[in-house]
């Protein structure tokens, strides 16, 4: 039993990050994530999997000797070490407190205190102007450090509502000046509930599991996905609100007033299409996967293509359109590389079978998207015509010609006899989106897109603040301070966006960049590249490995692990996706990207090795 101990936490871990909100709603993780990730440690050092005539002493050892070695262990704790210290060295906060009627200092660890000099020297004095009085600064001038927050803290006024919580925070006060810091310590300690846990399980999942539970987790991740898609495509059909128990997991309201729109228990409508796209991927090369090796294979190849359709309609239905494109291309990616892979080693009956179902396949798929953006244009002609006619309409009534009545009513009549589609509210919402994009314009001033003004904020942000960052989710707070006042057109077009997506950057590098800074986006970097060279390795020298006959072997592509191959193309989905979007801000998703990488060598099985079959 204990050899399955470190693959079960592991799955829970995944489990509990996608069924809580995608891993983004901070409440949700503290009380958990640091016991979760002591226990994975734990157990994979002191009961590790153990392979066939290996003691307990020697599998604790190997698996030792592998994390003392393995450049991730020592990236790893160097990034953790750095976001304690930014959470440790967290800036002055002042809050205001409703039940004692006074303000404090919230954190413990906030030792530092500040002077009028130092309050007025920061981009965030605006915050806490308007609380301090002309008596008070006259008050402060003069005094010890101490007594001059002393003054401060009593002389301040409340806020417009005392009942409510203020939270003021002042820069350029570390405790420790010279380390890394972050703006507000609360927010800070979301980095420690992303990435400690995700680290030690990627950690223990190459070291402590052997092949066969290294595929029986990806195999849980396909099934577990199922599920939560079905649970999202349920809610859709019922045309449900009522994810997080009928409870918005973030703000609480959407701009309407009601609740926000959630795709099954995902907060943010990309993060499911990035995980149910990778998963869909993922299903399918473990469907091609299972076909190859009957014998090692645990489940049947048609679960994972259930697993892999359920999964495509999630991320269409998601509402992102990343989601619906990425659903296409992985239809068109798998509809050419699987007959292409496979095709020499089938039956001519199976070739059949397999082409017939994958040209259905696409021919639905694709053909529904250019149906719906036909939809989409005849609706919109139709609605603009009868517009037309009833402003015409309306003028030759005011003028009183008859002649151009009758004919402004059969324009009219002519418009309503066009024919209207039916609609799909969140798979239509999406392509009219994309169809209604001036993709000319959009290349060629990519400055106005969705996200390019915060990627030159967070660049700003960036230049500022260069080595160490200041700290995750400081860059909501921050980016107004790097508008150029002398640019009239930065702060309208950023107004104009009304506050709507502008806590985040949309692009992960520039984020991540902005807020840790070179040292800590380097050791983030460094934790990727102990990642990606040896799945790279795994990757490239997979065809010694291949079970494939004469026939596909006719070409050295044909025979790379079909796991390895859709991992990587997964890979690199979830990477470009995050280079206009918040992909790795979601800590499920995160943990994802690791697995593909961890579980690769659990599906490279030596042809010769019924030993390796059975026992791996």
């Amino acid at each position: 039993m204990e050899r399955y101990l470190t693959c079960a936490l592991v799955a829970i871990l995944l489990t509990l990050y996608a069924w809580l909100g995608g891993g983004i709603v901070a409440p949700w993780l503290a009380p958990w994530t640091p016991w979760i990730t002591l226990l994975i440690g734990e157990v994979a050092l002191l009961l590790p999997e153990q392979k066939r005539n290996e003691t307990l002493f020697d599998a604790r050892r190997r698996v030792w000797r592998g994390i003392v070695r393995d450049p991730l262990t020592w990236c790893s704790v160097a990034l953790i070490a750095f976001l304690t210290l930014q959470w440790l060295n967290a800036c002055v906060t002042v809050e205001w407190n409703p039940k004692a009627k006074a303000w404090q200092l919230p954190s413990p660890i906030s030792t530092a205190l500040i002077t009028e000099d130092a309050v007025q020297k920061t981009c965030a004095y605006e915050y806490i102007a308007p609380y301090v009085t002309p008596e008070v600064k006259a008050s402060m001038e003069g005094l010890p450090p101490n007594e001059a927050m002393g003054v401060l803290l009593k002389g301040l006024t409340p806020p417009d509502k005392p009942e409510a919580i203020l939270t003021v925070h002042i820069l350029d006060t570390q405790p420790w000046p010279g380390l890394p810091w972050s703006l507000f310590a609360a927010e800070s300690r979301n980095a420690l509930d992303w990435f400690p846990p995700i680290l030690v399980a990627l950690i223990a999942v190459r070291h402590a599991l052997l092949k066969r539970n290294k595929r029986a987790l990806m195999g849980f991740a396909c099934v577990m996905s199922a599920v939560l898609a079905l649970a999202g495509i349920v809610q859709y059909a019922l045309d449900g609100q009522f994810l997080y128990w009928g409870m918005n997991a973030t703000s609480g309201v959407d701009s309407q007033g009601g609740l926000a729109y959630f795709f099954a228990t995902f907060g943010y409508p990309n993060h499911a299409a990035s995980w149910f796209s990778a998963v869909m991927l993922l299903s399918i090369g473990m469907a091609l996967w299972a076909s190859e090796h009957r014998d090692a294979a645990r489940l049947h190849p048609v679960v994972y293509i259930v697993c892999a359709v359920l999964c495509c309609v999630s991320a269409i239905l998601s509402g992102s359109r990343a989601g619906m494109l990425f659903a296409l291309f992985i239809v068109a990616f798998a509809a050419l590389y699987i007959p292409f892979r496979c095709l020499g080693s089938w039956s001519p009956s199976a070739r059949f079978s397999v082409l017939g179902t994958l040209f259905l396949v696409a021919a639905v798929t694709l053909g529904t998207a250019a149906f719906r953006l036909y939809v989409i244009d005849a609706n919109q002609t139709r609605a603009d015509a009868i517009e037309t006619a009833q402003a015409d309409l309306a003028k030759a009534k005011s003028a009183g010609a008859q002649e151009a009545i009758d004919a402004a009513l059969a324009a009219k009549s002519n418009a309503e006899a066009l024919p209207h589609y039916g609609e799909m509210p969140s798979v239509d919402l999406v392509f009219k989106e994309i169809y209604d994009t001036d993709w000319e314009v959009f290349f060629e001033d990519p400055i106005r897109g969705r996200s390019g003004y915060q990627g030159i904020l967070a660049g700003r942000q960036h230049d500022a603040y260069p080595w160490f960052g200041s700290g995750a989710w400081s860059f909501r707070w921050l980016n107004t301070s790097y508008i150029n006042p002398d640019a009239p057109e930065e702060k309208s077009w950023f107004g104009a966006r009304g506050g709507v997506g502008q806590a985040n950057v949309h692009n992960d590098t520039l984020q991540f960049l902005a807020e840790h800074g070179w040292i800590g986006f380097g050791l983030m970097l460094g934790c990727l590249a102990s990642l990606a060279l040896p799945f790279l390795w795994v990757l490239f020298t997979s065809p010694r490995h291949a079970f494939t006959d004469t026939l596909a072997d006719r070409w050295w592509l044909n025979r790379i692990d079909a796991y390895c191959v859709f991992a990587l193309v997964a890979i690199l989905m979830m990477t470009v996706h995050s280079f206009i979007d918040i992909v790795f801000r979601s800590p499920a998703c995160m943990l994802l990207y690791g697995l593909l990488f961890v579980c690769a060598p659990g599906f490279v099985l030596n042809r010769t090795s019924n030993q390796e079959l059975t026992h791996a």
